[in-house]
């Protein structure tokens, strides 16, 4: 006789009847969880290291240390505080007990051992690093219940297991990204959005450009605006995915004459090239492979602020010089920077105008040139050269 199919068990239409399986000790995680004599012993041992303790209470982020069975024997203050409970309240609780997920009570075993607990990052991560004994990093969504609603919380879990006395423990670091996530789902859309729009703008603004009753030379700063816009706001949307790590660099050859050429292009009309040259100066002929819009971001980053800092009637060169097996990139105006401003000039935000939201263009040049594009960003400010920004790549990239 099948367990799963019992011929016995008919109802009035003659149709099988499925008997219950047994109950099972769990979905995922493995169940079973220590006696209160064992919970003891080892959360004893953990108090008897008073260095550990004040190390967990100086840490920013929630902190618990749980035992081979996922069970909370020791935790920081910053999670004490922010549960409003005691030690002795979390102890022999797993962690989704004690933060009151909703599905810790659906499993046989309690946290861990539901089906639901399989797509869990928190779960996972303590068993990734119980697994490989090494540091396991996981992102996990959860709903919490509290007293008036149920709460959606968006949390980085880092597990990292250790020993102590011969007991293997489970360091767990819990940090709340949730404004974190809020934010790149707001930067997402309004990214998104905005782009849409200025290409609408655009669009109505070839469409005007084609009548031969619009006045041309409107319809061209309209539309080198238009441009202008959309590649301000690229700039920024890729800055903040250079910044997550988010960015994927797509390599493909590239001649230097022609990098060059668009670039001075692109600016002559730009509004800081107003009553000042663009040049180009000596130029290898040959091609590099690298990524053309992070190339294009880097040296328009450069040319724009050789512009902004050269006096009316000056001149910016654009220059690429070979090396060998490198090739440099290099911008020139015929200023010379402060010295308080060349040590501080690749740093976030600083400024030479000292007003709020400036201060980017040099840091993403190193950002974007030396993190995705491989290469090294420097520069040269002397009185007798003026000041030069290079970017030295290799010709070919390197193998990732």
């Amino acid at each position: 006789m099948s367990d799963i199919l019992c011929p016995a068990q008919l109802d009035s239409n003659s149709l099988y009847v499925l008997s219950p399986l047994p109950p099972a000790k769990t979905y995922f995680a493995p169940a079973g969880r220590d006696t209160p004599a064992e919970l003891c012993r080892k959360a004893a041992v953990i108090e008897r290291i008073p260095l550990l303790n004040n190390a967990l209470d100086a840490m920013p982020n929630m902190v618990m240390i749980l035992n081979n069975n996922r069970q909370i024997v020791a935790a920081n203050r910053k999670l004490l505080t922010i549960l409003g409970a005691s030690v002795g309240e979390l102890v022999e609780k797993r962690p989704g007990e004690a933060i009151n997920c909703i599905r810790a009570k659906d499993g046989p075993d309690g946290c861990g051992t539901s089906t639901h607990c399989a797509t869990c990052g928190a779960v996972n991560a303590v068993m990734d690093s119980m697994k490989n004994n090494a540091e396991a990093v996981r992102e996990c969504r959860i709903l919490v219940q509290t007293p008036s609603e149920v709460v959606p919380l968006d949390i980085r879990v880092t597990a990292s297991p250790f020993k102590v006395e011969n007991e293997a423990f489970v360091l767990v670091a819990i940090e709340d990204i949730s404004n974190e996530k809020r934010v790149a789902v707001l930067q997402r859309t309004f990214f998104h959005d905005v782009l849409n729009t200025a290409g609408c703008i655009l669009g109505y603004v070839d469409y005007l450009a084609s009548d031969s009753s619009s006045d041309p030379e409107v319809c061209d700063r309209l539309s080198s605006l238009s441009r202008q816009l959309i590649e301000e706001i690229q700039s920024q949307r890729d800055l903040l995915h250079a910044e997550s790590g988010e960015l994927k660099p797509n390599h493909v050859p590239l001649k230097a004459g022609q990098v060059l050429d668009e670039l001075r292009t692109q600016y002559l009309k730009h509004p800081v090239a107003v009553n000042r040259n663009i040049s180009i100066g000596q130029t290898w002929e040959g091609a590099v492979i690298t990524d053309k819009q992070i190339l294009q971001r880097v040296l328009g980053n450069m040319l724009k602020n050789a512009l902004e800092a050269t006096l009316p009637k000056g001149t910016v060169t654009l220059s690429c010089i070979d090396n060998g097996e490198t090739v440099t990139f290099a911008v020139n105006n015929p200023e010379v920077m402060p010295k308080e401003v060349q040590l501080q000039v690749f740093q976030r935000s600083f400024s030479t105008k000292g007003e709020p939201g400036r201060g980017i263009g040099t840091y993403s040049m190193k950002l974007f040139g030396e993190r995705y594009l491989k290469g090294r960003v420097d520069f040269a400010s002397r009185t007798s050269l003026g000041t030069t920004f290079r970017l030295a790549l290799l010709k070919k990239p390197l193998p990732v």
